[in-house]
């Protein structure tokens, strides 16, 4: 069972994404604030986080610096409106995954299991 955040500022999305992980057998929790989701990362208590890239005071690229300076570890799944937009800059940044928006609960759930065996794998590996 993994620990995962999902911050968006889509309440009904998020909402039924950590309804969807739930069945799925994880720990999930939501939040949506920018300073949320970097103290909540920098905890350690989470092994994914799924993070909106148009929240209010993030950036794009700048989230993902902020997200990776204090939680350098946890894996990422970044969610935009544009992913082809952010694609690159999000591969040289280490994000697991760039979903489009509105996601798709299938999509994201494939996703995060994938992501999840990936960091399993270098934990083993470790």
């Amino acid at each position: 069972m993994a620990r995962i955040m999902v911050c968006d500022d889509d309440c009904e999305r998020a909402e039924e994404l950590l309804a969807a992980l739930r069945v799925a057998g994880h720990q999930a929790e939501t939040c949506r604030h920018t300073m949320d989701v970097l103290r909540e990362a920098a905890s350690g208590h989470f092994d994914l986080v799924a993070l909106g890239l148009d929240l209010p005071g993030f950036v794009r690229a700048g989230a993902i610096e902020a997200f990776r300076e204090v939680a350098p570890h946890v894996a990422l799944i970044a969610i935009h409106n544009s992913p082809a937009e952010v694609m690159q800059v999000m591969a040289r940044a280490g994000v697991a995954a760039v979903l489009p928006r509105p996601v798709v609960i299938e999509d994201f759930i494939e996703a995060a299991s994938r992501v999840l065996k990936q960091q399993r794998t270098i934990m083993l590996q470790a």
